[in-house]
Formats: C-alpha cells, structure tokens, sequence
C-alpha cells in the first residue's frame, strides 16, 4: 500500500510542479530542495483530499508531517488506519 501511495504522490509531484520523478528526493524537504513552496504544500493537502479522502488540517501541515515524501507517505498511511 505505501508504494501505491508513494508511487500517486511522486506522480503529482512530478506532473504539478515540473520536475523528473527521478529527481525528486524522498527523505529530503521539498521546499528545502526548491521544489515546491508554501502554496506547494496547500496543493499537496488538496491533493491528499481529493485522492485518499483525507482531510488535512491546518495544524497538521508540519514538518513531522511534510517534510519529505516518506513522511508525507506515512502521514497518508497513519491517517486511513
């Protein structure tokens, strides 16, 4: 199940913010690494919603939470158990 949720998000990633998936770091931030910015991350939980049916609350958008894919990812996981 991870790598399904990994594989939809490197997918949006890619496809929303024009960059090679294999560019894209996994345990890396995304703003850090100049990817996406502060509208980025609005796009990413809008994103969350609409694929997975999670809603994303505003003081969950932390670092623990999005700061890298893999913990994007297991934020997704942790949220549809």
């Amino acid at each position: 199940m991870a790598e399904n949720i990994k594989g939809k998000f490197l997918d949006f990633i890619a496809r929303n913010f024009m960059v090679e998936i294999d560019e894209i770091p996994l345990d890396e931030s995304l703003i850090d690494e100049g990817i996406i910015d502060s509208f980025g991350l609005i796009e990413i939980a809008s994103f969350i919603e609409s694929e997975f049916g999670i809603l994303v609350k505003e003081e969950q958008m932390t670092r623990s939470n999005f700061g890298s894919v893999h913990l994007i990812v297991d934020f997704v996981k942790g949220q549809e158990s």
